[in-house]
């Protein structure tokens, strides 16, 4: 299998060294939100890895006048400025902060990642590749039954007749063996689709196995074990500072239509930062 090469060389040359304030990520995506329009991220990343509790000097805020570098999944550039913070009222549809784009040239997509302060940020092209009948037999099954799982947790008069599966999407990045793959599903009742269902895995092809698996729709949860329904939707990949690892910025989409967004492990699926 062949890889793209990085689509960026480096966004930022410079890498903050452990112990200097960590650097803080976030979302712009006005699409997103009817207040506001970024969110960022709890936590930080050192230059060696994220820290989702804690930061070598900790970062809390956000303030007016802040102005950050940010990249969508294309590759395009930008400059945004923190133009306003929201005092936070807890609606799931407010975001607290608006941010305005600068310097765009081609004017970029959202959502877009942005950062505080330098960070050595690679966004990195991801490759489609093709999957074996043996590994998507694999994921077939494991889709199968996340979504039994859930159901079992519904009230009987809810549950769906079956899952109906589309076209996986299925990516990889140079320098990894683990492959990303983004699922969308359909749930049967009767002669009715709801087509909102999707599934994401991690999956090592070379080990043949299943390293992480997420079954997700934004309408329902199960009253016990909520966890179990989250959708998750790849944006794009990227590497920061000396740290090896690749991660995704995703969009989380959960029960009663809430959106939010994460920064996932490829190598191994969890999800190590979460938006405010």
């Amino acid at each position: 299998m062949k890889y793209h090469r990085l689509l960026l060389p480096a966004l930022l040359a410079s890498t903050p060294a452990l112990g200097q304030r960590g650097v803080l990520f976030g979302v712009y995506d006005p699409d997103s939100f009817i207040e506001g329009n970024a969110t960022r991220f709890i936590g930080c990343h050192d230059g060696r890895e994220f820290h989702s509790t804690g930061c070598p000097v900790r970062v809390d805020t956000m303030s007016t006048g802040d102005e950050m570098r940010a990249v969508d999944g294309s590759g395009r550039t930008a400059r945004v400025r923190v133009e306003q913070v929201y005092a936070r009222t807890g609606d799931l549809y407010e975001a607290p902060y608006a941010l305005s784009v600068h310097d765009a040239g081609p004017e970029p997509g959202a959502p877009m990642l942005f950062w505080q302060a330098d960070a050595g940020v690679r966004l990195l092209a991801p490759r489609a590749v093709t999957l074996d009948t043996a590994a998507l037999a694999l994921l077939r099954a494991e889709a199968v039954r996340l979504y039994q799982r859930a159901e079992a947790l519904r009230a009987p008069g809810d549950r769906s007749e079956s899952l109906v599966l589309g076209t996986p999407v299925v990516r990889v990045v140079e320098g990894e063996s683990r492959v990303a793959v983004y699922w969308p599903a359909a749930l049967a009742y009767g002669s009715d689709r709801d087509t909102r269902a999707s599934l994401f895995f991690v999956y090592d092809p070379g080990a043949r196995r299943v390293v992480s698996a997420r079954f997700g729709h934004p309408e329902w949860a199960p009253m016990r074990q909520r966890d179990t329904v989250c959708a998750v939707e790849p944006l794009l990949f990227f590497r920061v500072g000396s740290d090896a690892r690749t991660y995704i910025l995703a969009r989380d989409t959960g029960p009663w239509e809430y959106v939010g967004f994460g920064v996932y492990d490829l190598r191994t699926g969890e999800r190590v930062l979460r938006s405010r």
